[in-house]
Order: structure tokens, then C-alpha cells, then sequence
């Protein structure tokens, strides 16, 4: 009996009980956290916290309206680092900040190019912030004016910029970066990060609504410029990430003026780096499969030249856009956002010992294979155009 009461005093002593529990009223849950730094230096940080008594909805049989007011509220603090910013939150926000719901991280232009590496460090550190959160950059306008948007479809601006970046994830039509893609581009010596970009449109000075308007790219931690709609599509035609999004042909076969719209259903892309002596290549070649939707032209897609055609067509669209790309990343802002160093570290280690040294020198002038090659799969119900009598 004497070895059992020991026992138990023991177990005892090792059950803590909930010693780090939090009641829920005790929580003030963010959605939404934009970073950026002023012109002094100072972090700032902005937040959208949700006000759930606000969050009600209209209910039926005439129980009772919709709770009055706008369904969150927007905080900002400033500090010598983020760290501080964020403990400054407790001067002015009765409850604590939860971060555990965030999905995105909004980085201020300022912040962008002056570096985001403290960014970063806090964010990482911080068991709270989820490694899985998107990561964007804002520009046109202040986090705050992002968190105060007014025209809205949900409830509150996070949602219906979180419902747009899994739109855009999904139909592949903008490039999409999280905390861990982002880390883990800046910690491979041989690829540059890339984020995707939010734009805050005004009307007479008034921020009124956001749009993503291709990315930002990034040499290591700091922002060197942005890539348009197309140049990014170009970038993720050559990293696989595209599948079914639309390919939009402004001219027909014989060069008039018409659009064909197609579906990309399935795409490829292979970068293979060629040696000879001490030259270095990469041939880039994409394939990919389509479906048309829609033809302001009347083609008989019943003829297989003009099927042929049409391919034709395709192909020079998707050989533009990563032509552009490539003359973006590497031309212009001489970054290597695709990873081909990577790709010829892989194949030719040794003559990647060296030239990983100036690679920053040889990339920008390095020879660029570009070939494309698409199949049409279908033209919908109709192969023949709608012919009016």
C-alpha cells in the first residue's frame, strides 16, 4: 500500500492540468496580418480582427436582423522590430491576438524592397504563425487601406482575398507562394523567390476593391520589381504549374483579328542544360494538351488543317509568354526565379563548382532554347461553327 500512495503522490505531481488553456472570449482572432516598414525604419504591422457578436446573419422567420456594424476591426502598431510592434497590440486590444486561423501575410511595398528577412525571422520563430500562409505583396495603396476594403463579396476583405488566391491555385491563373515555398527558394543558393501580387484600385483617391496583377520578384530577400500577367504565366508554364486555365488567342490563321479561347487541361514542361566547352545552354521545352470553349470566327474544327492551325497558334502564344519571362528574370532583373543553376548543378556538378561562384555574371547571358508543342483534345459539342440562315 505504502509503494501505491507513492506512486500516486507522483502521477500527481506530474498532472499540470491545463496550465496553457485560453477561453475563447479571451481571444481576439485574427484574419489578416500586413507587415510593411516606414520611412523611420519602424515596423508596422496591421491586423484585421474579427468581432464575432458582428458576425450574425440575417435569420429567417422573422427571428431577428443582422447584427449592426461591420463584422471585424483594424488595429496597427509600430515598434523598433516586429517582435515589439506585435507586443504593442496589448496597449490598445483588450483580448489576445490568435494566429492560429491566419492564412495569408500581406508584405507593404517598403518592406518588400528594403528586405524581408526580420520579416522572416519573426514569422518562423513564432509557433503560432502557420508556415502553410500565402504570402503577398501589396501594392497601389497602405495595409490599412487593404484591410478597409468596401466593396466585397463576403463578409470581411481577408475572406474574399483568400477565396482569390484559391481561385487563382486552382485555375492556375497567378502564381501562389507560401511561407515554407518562399524559405525554402532563399536557402537554395541556386533559385530566387517569386511572390504573387495584390493591387489595390482606387476611385477618386478611395481604395475600392483589390486585384492580383501577375508577382513580385525577389533577389534573395528583397524585392527587385514585378512581372506582368503574362511573364508570370511564362515562369509557371516553365515550373509545371499550370492546369486549367485559359489560353486566350487574339489572331486566326491567316492573321486577322479574332479570339479563340482554350482550356489547358494537362502541361509539361522539361529544362535540360547542354555543355559545350565553356558554353553553357538550356533547352526548355513545354507540351501541353487543350480544349477549346470558345471562337468568335466561324473554323470547321471538322478540317484538320485548320485543327493544326489553331495548334499553331497555341504554340506561339505559350512560346511568347516564356520568351517574355525569360527576358524579365533574366535580362532585366537578372534573377534566377526558375532555378536553372539548379538544373545544371544536377546534370553537370562539376561545371557548377565552377561557375556557381559568377553566376550572377554568366545567368543573364546564357542561351535559351524555347520550344512548344500543343495538342487540341476537343472543340466542346460542336465542331462545326453555328451557320444563320
Amino acid at each position: 500500500m505504502k509503494k501505491i500512495l507513492v506512486v500516486l503522490i507522483v502521477v500527481s505531481l506530474l498532472l499540470t492540468g491545463c496550465w496553457d488553456k485560453r477561453e475563447i472570449n479571451e481571444l481576439a482572432f485574427v484574419q489578416g496580418i500586413g507587415m510593411d516598414r516606414d520611412k523611420d525604419g519602424m515596423a508596422n504591422l496591421t491586423v484585421q480582427v474579427l468581432k464575432p457578436a458582428n458576425l450574425a446573419t440575417t435569420t429567417g422567420g422573422g427571428g431577428g436582423g443582422a447584427a449592426a456594424g461591420k463584422p471585424y476591426e483594424v488595429y496597427s502598431s509600430r515598434g523598433v522590430d516586429f517582435a515589439k510592434a506585435f507586443a504593442n497590440f496589448n496597449t490598445e486590444i483588450a483580448r489576445t491576438l490568435f494566429l492560429q486561423h491566419n492564412e495569408i501575410i500581406f508584405i507593404g511595398e517598403n518592406l518588400a524592397r528594403s528586405g524581408i528577412y526580420d520579416m522572416l525571422d519573426f514569422i518562423t520563430r513564432n509557433p503560432e504563425f502557420r508556415r502553410t500562409s500565402y504570402l503577398i505583396v501589396v501594392t497601389g495603396g497602405t495595409l490599412d487601406d487593404l484591410m478597409k476594403l468596401s466593396k466585397n463579396v463576403e463578409k470581411y476583405p481577408y475572406r474574399e482575398i483568400l477565396g482569390m488566391i484559391q481561385n487563382q491555385r486552382n485555375t492556375s491563373s497567378g502564381y501562389v507562394c507560401d511561407i515554407n515555398h518562399f524559405v525554402e527558394a532563399l536557402e537554395t543558393e541556386e533559385n530566387q523567390p517569386i511572390v504573387g501580387r495584390l493591387e489595390i484600385v482606387k476611385k477618386d483617391g478611395k481604395p475600392q476593391h483589390a486585384r492580383f496583377v501577375g508577382a513580385a520578384a525577389f533577389k534573395n530577400d528583397k524585392m527587385v520589381g514585378f512581372l506582368s500577367e503574362d511573364e508570370t504565366k511564362g515562369i509557371m508554364w516553365m515550373d509545371n504549374l499550370i492546369k486549367n486555365t485559359s489560353l486566350v488567342i487574339d489572331k486566326g490563321p491567316k492573321g486577322e483579328k479574332t479570339h479563340t479561347t482554350f482550356t489547358v487541361i494537362k502541361s509539361k514542361a522539361s529544362i535540360t542544360p547542354k555543355v559545350k566547352g565553356d558554353n553553357v545552354s538550356f533547352d526548355v521545352k513545354i507540351s501541353f494538351e487543350s480544349n477549346m470553349i470558345e471562337q468568335d470566327a466561324k473554323y470547321n474544327l471538322t478540317d484538320l488543317k485548320m485543327i493544326k492551325s489553331l495548334e499553331k497558334l497555341q504554340e506561339l502564344k505559350v512560346k511568347s509568354e516564356v520568351e517574355d519571362a525569360l527576358n524579365a528574370i533574366q535580362k532585366k532583373y537578372k534573377v534566377d526565379s526558375v532555378g536553372f543553376g539548379q538544373k545544371l548543378q544536377e546534370k553537370y556538378p562539376k561545371v557548377w563548382r565552377k561557375l556557381k561562384d559568377k553566376w550572377d555574371e554568366v545567368y543573364p547571358n546564357v542561351k535559351m532554347n524555347v520550344s512548344v508543342k500543343a495538342i487540341m483534345k476537343r472543340s466542346g459539342l460542336t465542331s462545326k461553327p453555328i451557320e444563320s440562315r
